[in-house]
C-alpha cells in the first residue's frame, strides 16, 4: 500500500466537523502524546462531547487569554488530536491526554462558542522531496545534539525522541516545541506547510539559542574568573598577614602608625595635661 493511500485513509477516519478548545500558552504540534490541562468549564464540556461522539478534539491557539474566548479569537490553523484519557482533578480542572494527529485549517464555523465547533480541512506537508531537505535534517539534528549537551533543560528522553524521528517535518515540529520561542513564533511554524521553509525557519531559532548559550557561557566564565581571582587575592592577603604576625611584623598600617606615634610621645617626656591629651 502506498503512502498516499495511507494518508487518504487517515483523512477519511478523521471527522470533518470537530469541537475545538482554545490553547493559551503555546500551540501543540502533530505527532506527540501530551497532557492538556483544562481549567474552564466550557472546554471541559467540549472534551466530554467530543469524547462521547467522534473521539477527536481540535486544539487551536487563542490570540487572547479570557473567559469569553470564541471562534474569532482562535488562529485558523490548529491540530486535531485523539482523546486517549480524561482525568478530573480535585481542584476542579481536567487533565486530558491526547495523541495529536494532523494540522488543520478552519473552513467554516458552525458554533462560535460553548462549544466552538467548525468544519476543518486537514493539511499535508509540502515540498518534502526538495533536494535540500536531507541536508537540513542532518543540520538540525546535529545542531540540536550540540545544543542539548550544554543545556540541562534537554532530558535524555527528549534527546532520544529527537533521534528516533525520521520525518523531516516532524523533526522541525519537535525542535520548535523544545526551543524557547514565543507562542506566536511557534504558531507561525505550525502554519508553515512547506517543509524546507519550516526547517529553515526552525534552524534560525536554533542558531539564536546557540548564540545565546555561548554568550551565557562567556559571561559565566568571566564571572568565575573574577571570583577565583578575588578568592586567590583574599587567601594570599590572609597568608601574608599570618607570616607577618609570625615574624613580629604588622600588616595593619594603622596599628604600625599608632605604635610609632606612641614611641615618639614617650620619648618626648610630656607631663600633665599635655601627656594625657
Amino acid at each position: 500500500m502506498s503512502d498516499s493511500k495511507e494518508i487518504v485513509q487517515m483523512d477519511e477516519a478523521l471527522p470533518l466537523k470537530i469541537e475545538i478548545i482554545p490553547l493559551y500558552h503555546h500551540p501543540i504540534f502533530p505527532g506527540v502524546f501530551a497532557p492538556v490541562l483544562i481549567a474552564d468549564e466550557k472546554s471541559m464540556k467540549a472534551v466530554d462531547l467530543a469524547y462521547s461522539t467522534t473521539g477527536y478534539i481540535g486544539l487551536s491557539l487563542s490570540k487572547r487569554i479570557a473567559d469569553d474566548v470564541c471562534a474569532k479569537d482562535l488562529y485558523s490553523y490548529g491540530c486535531v488530536a485523539k482523546i486517549a484519557k480524561r482525568i478530573r482533578m480535585p481542584e476542579g480542572e481536567m487533565n486530558v491526554f491526547v495523541a495529536t494527529q494532523k494540522r488543520f485549517k478552519i473552513r467554516r464555523v458552525v458554533n462560535k462558542i460553548d462549544p466552538i465547533t467548525a468544519y476543518v480541512k486537514y493539511l499535508e506537508d509540502e515540498n518534502e522531496d526538495d533536494a535540500d531537505v536531507p541536508a537540513l535534517k542532518r543540520l538540525l539534528v546535529g545542531s540540536m545534539k550540540t545544543l542539548s549537551e550544554d543545556n540541562p533543560m534537554f532530558s535524555d528522553e527528549m534527546k532520544m525522541n529527537m533521534l528516533n524521528i525520521d520525518n523531516p517535518g516532524r523533526i522541525a515540529d519537535f525542535i520548535a516545541t523544545t526551543l524557547n520561542m514565543e507562542k506566536e513564533e511557534q504558531q507561525r511554524i505550525l502554519e508553515t506547510l512547506d517543509i524546507k521553509k519550516r526547517m529553515e525557519d526552525v534552524f534560525v531559532f536554533v542558531k539564536k539559542e546557540q548564540d545565546l548559550l555561548n554568550v551565557q557561557k562567556r559571561i559565566q566564565e568571566d564571572v568565575n574568573s573574577r571570583v577565583d581571582k578575588q578568592q586567590r587575592e583574599y587567601f594570599l592577603r590572609e597568608e601574608l598577614k599570618s607570616i607577618k604576625e609570625e615574624l613580629g611584623l604588622f600588616a595593619d598600617s594603622k596599628t604600625t602608625d599608632g605604635k610609632k606615634f606612641k614611641k615618639l610621645i614617650d620619648e618626648a617626656s610630656f607631663k600633665g595635661e599635655v601627656k594625657e591629651t
